[in-house]
C-alpha cells in the first residue's frame, strides 16, 4: 500500500482553455529505504514531484520545501484559492525561491530534484515544442541550400506574413489560451502519452545522461551504472539549479506522467507505456505503476503522478479531494 495518495478531478481557470485536468498520485518508501524523501503535489493547476537527497531528514525537508513553494502559485497572498494562472516567468521565479529557501534551511546539507507540470497563462507564441507540426511559410519553398543571399526579408510583404499567421492559427488579435508548462531540475522525469505512444519529454540532469549523450555508454548500461544517482543539477545543492522549461499545448486525451527515478529506474519506457494504457483511471494507473516498481526491486523511494487532459464537458465536479493512506511498513 502506498505511503500517500492524492487525487484532484478538475482544474481552475479552465473555462477559457477547453480542457480540464484530472490527476492522482502516490509515494512509496520502497523496499530498501527506511525513510521517504520523495514528495508530490497535486492541486487543480500545479502538479509536482520532488526527490530529496541528503542526510537524515535533510532530503525530506528539501523536497517538502520544494513542493510547498510550488503550491504557493495556486493561492493569493491571503491564502485564498483561485489565484490567476501564473506566467512562465513567475514560475521560474518561484523555482528560484524554492532553491533559495532550501539553501538557507539546509546550508548545502540536502537538495532535491523537481519535475512539475503547471497550467499557465498562454501566449500567442506558445506552441507544442515537442510534437506540434511547424507551419512552414510558403515563401521558403524557393530557398536553396547553397543560397548565400541574405535579402529575403525585403521580399516578404506584411500581407504575406498576415496570411500565413492566419492559416497557422496564430493571427494577431487571437485571445491567448492557457497552456501547460513542464519544468524539471535533476533526474525526476516528465512523460506524455499521446495516441497510445509514450514519450519522455524531459532530459535527465545526471552524469550518466551526459555519458549517454557523449556516446560513452548505452541507455541500457545507464540504468545500472554505479554513478546513476549522481545529479548535475538540483535545487538547494550544487552550483546549477536552473530548470529546463517546455511550453506544451493541452490536447484532450493526452496523459502525462511525472515520476522520481524510483519509478523510471525500475521500469522501462515500454513497461510504463503498457501500464498507462491498461489503466484508464489515473488513480488506478498510479497504483499499478507503484506496485510494478516495487515488484521490480523497489530500490529507491517511488513518486508517481498521472495527469489526464480532459474536455470540459466531462461533468466532473469543481474542487479537489485528497486521501491519505499510511504504509504499514512505515506506520
Amino acid at each position: 500500500m502506498p505511503d500517500e495518495t492524492n487525487q484532484t478531478p478538475n482544474g481552475q481557470d479552465t473555462a477559457q482553455a477547453g480542457f480540464q485536468l484530472a490527476a492522482a498520485g502516490t509515494t512509496d518508501v520502497g523496499l530498501r529505504r527506511t525513510e521517504n524523501q520523495d514528495a508530490i503535489l497535486i492541486t487543480p493547476t500545479v502538479f509536482a514531484v520532488a526527490d530529496g537527497m541528503g542526510g537524515h531528514e535533510a532530503g525530506e525537508l528539501a523536497s517538502a520545501l520544494a513542493v510547498e513553494t510550488m503550491e504557493e502559485l495556486t493561492f493569493r497572498t491571503d491564502r485564498t484559492p483561485a489565484k490567476p494562472l501564473p506566467t512562465q516567468e513567475q514560475v521560474r521565479k518561484q523555482i528560484q525561491l524554492a532553491d533559495d529557501r532550501i539553501r538557507e534551511a539546509l546550508d548545502a546539507r540536502g537538495g532535491t530534484t523537481l519535475c512539475a507540470l503547471l497550467q499557465v497563462r498562454g501566449t500567442e507564441a506558445a506552441r507544442d515544442t515537442v510534437t506540434a507540426p511547424i507551419s512552414v511559410p510558403p515563401w521558403t519553398a524557393g530557398f536553396r541550400r547553397e543560397q548565400t543571399r541574405t535579402d529575403v526579408l525585403p521580399q516578404v510583404t506584411a500581407q504575406m506574413i498576415g496570411n500565413h499567421r492566419a492559416q497557422a492559427g496564430t493571427a494577431t488579435g487571437s485571445r491567448p489560451q492557457p497552456s501547460l508548462l513542464l519544468v524539471n531540475v535533476g533526474d525526476s522525469r516528465g512523460y506524455r502519452m499521446r495516441d497510445g505512444v509514450l514519450q519522455q519529454l524531459t532530459r535527465d540532469h545526471s552524469a550518466v545522461q551526459e555519458m549517454v549523450d557523449a556516446g560513452q555508454i548505452t541507455e541500457l548500461e545507464a540504468r545500472n551504472h554505479p554513478h546513476r544517482n549522481l545529479i548535475t543539477r538540483a535545487l538547494g545543492a550544487g552550483a546549477d539549479s536552473q530548470p529546463d522549461t517546455m511550453m506544451l499545448k493541452a490536447r484532450p486525451g493526452d496523459r502525462y506522467l511525472l515520476c522520481s527515478d524510483g519509478l523510471s529506474g525500475e521500469l522501462t519506457g515500454e513497461h510504463l507505456q503498457a501500464l498507462l494504457a491498461a489503466y484508464k483511471d489515473p488513480q488506478a494507473a498510479a497504483a499499478a505503476l507503484t506496485q510494478a516498481a516495487l515488484e521490480a526491486g523497489g530500490r529507491d523511494n517511488i513518486a508517481v503522478i498521472v495527469i489526464d487532459v480532459q474536455p470540459l464537458d466531462t461533468g466532473l465536479a469543481q474542487g479537489a479531494t485528497a486521501d491519505l493512506a499510511l504504509d504499514p511498513r512505515t506506520g
